[in-house]
């Protein structure tokens, strides 16, 4: 007789089949285009089509690595924010891509719409690689990590304002106001992670680590069976290892 608590294969959900998708999509188009560009390094490379080839690379793989940022959140809480950042990712490499093989009319507010796009483009690939530590369970983590977004949010705005030719009283203080705030900011996002293991590691304790760590293969379980039951995983932990169970002798 088949025992009745052993939970049958889970199938990928959504998020694990969309991720893996684009990953696979990634690592395609960039290899296309680094073969393409390659195979321009062999030919003729003072002619317009071969800056356009390289260029093209070039964009291709800086955009690839913003996409594979903002899918690292697929199937966690900040999922929806996550793939905001894949669909900017990939509105801004089509614009950019636009300038390299069309012939744009400067006319338009062309290097605006340009700057902006990258600029938020890089500080939603940041943000969402940070928001990996939106579940951290030591609250100074959380804290320093909302306050890292915010001065990432601030520090946006106040690079943006210029771009677009908005008037400023006294642009030498204001320079130096952006300036402290992306300092700031950049400290956030260099400390938190460290922060983040450091702590994680004290409260663990050597004693702990082998028991406390589990396999990503268990992880993914565990993950799959709470969805499957409409919990959280802490909620499905708590079910099947209740706090007050008697240890085994």
């Amino acid at each position: 007789m088949e025992n009745s608590t052993a939970a049958p294969t889970a199938l990928p959900s959504f998020a694990q089949r969309a991720r893996r998708w684009v990953v696979i999509l990634i690592i395609a188009s960039f290899s296309c285009a680094a073969i393409a560009g390659i195979m321009v390094l062999f030919g003729d490379v003072n002619s317009e089509p071969a800056y356009q080839v390289l260029a093209s690379t070039a964009l291709i793989g800086v955009f690839s690595i913003a996409v594979f940022c903002g899918v690292v959140l697929a199937g966690k809480r900040w999922q929806p924010f996550g793939w905001v950042t894949v669909t900017v990712a990939i509105l801004t490499l089509i614009w950019c891509l636009r300038l390299v093989w069309g012939d744009p009319s400067w006319d338009e507010p062309t290097f605006e719409v340009t700057a902006t796009a990258c600029v938020v483009t890089a500080a939603l690939s940041v943000a969402s690689l940070l928001l990996l530590l939106a579940e951290h369970r030591i609250r100074a983590v959380r804290t320093g990590l909302f306050a890292t977004l915010g001065l990432i949010g601030v520090g946006v705005v106040m690079v943006l304002m210029p771009v677009w030719g908005l008037e400023l009283d006294d642009f030498d203080w204001y320079l130096r106001t952006a300036g402290v705030i992306w300092i700031l900011a950049a400290l956030g996002i260099v400390v938190l992670p460290v922060l983040s293991f450091a702590l994680t590691n004290a409260q663990a304790g050597p004693a702990d680590a082998a028991v406390a760590r589990l396999s990503p293969a268990a992880v993914d379980h565990i993950e799959a069976v709470a969805r499957r039951e409409g919990i959280s995983p802490d909620a499905l932990i708590a079910r099947v290892l209740p706090s007050d169970a008697e240890p085994r002798q």
